[in-house]
């Protein structure tokens, strides 16, 4: 192992050890990376229009479509919740309880019994 990974293992397992001790992490999240694209591509995968992912998950929907045109970045929390959206959508989606809404099936008309 490489001198600088080994000292910043090392480091983490101190941090580990203190919050054992503490309860607290002292640490920062810094590398969350959450774009314009990433965000629609987000949405566009859980099957929801704009309005339906804003509704869904406490979003303005004015936010939103700026986050997706690039105009305006979401907060740190937001982009932490974006990113495990962008791992893992199903498991937000059961964790918050909030259903995708259902696609209408497009077939043949069904007649009227007379």
């Amino acid at each position: 192992m490489k001198k600088q990974r080994f000292e910043r293992l090392m480091e983490s397992l101190g941090e580990v050890r203190a919050h054992v001790a503490t309860g607290r992490f002292s640490g920062r999240i810094r590398k969350i990376a959450v774009g314009a694209g990433d965000i629609r591509a987000v949405r566009e995968r859980s099957g929801m229009t704009q309005q339906q992912f804003a509704a869904a998950f406490g979003i303005g929907l004015g936010t939103l479509q700026k986050w997706e045109r690039g105009e305006r970045r979401p907060s740190g929390a937001a982009q932490s919740l974006l990113k495990v959206m962008r791992a893992n959508l199903p498991a937000v989606v059961e964790a918050l309880g909030t259903a995708p809404p259902r696609r209408k099936r497009r077939g043949k008309p069904q007649r009227r019994a007379a």
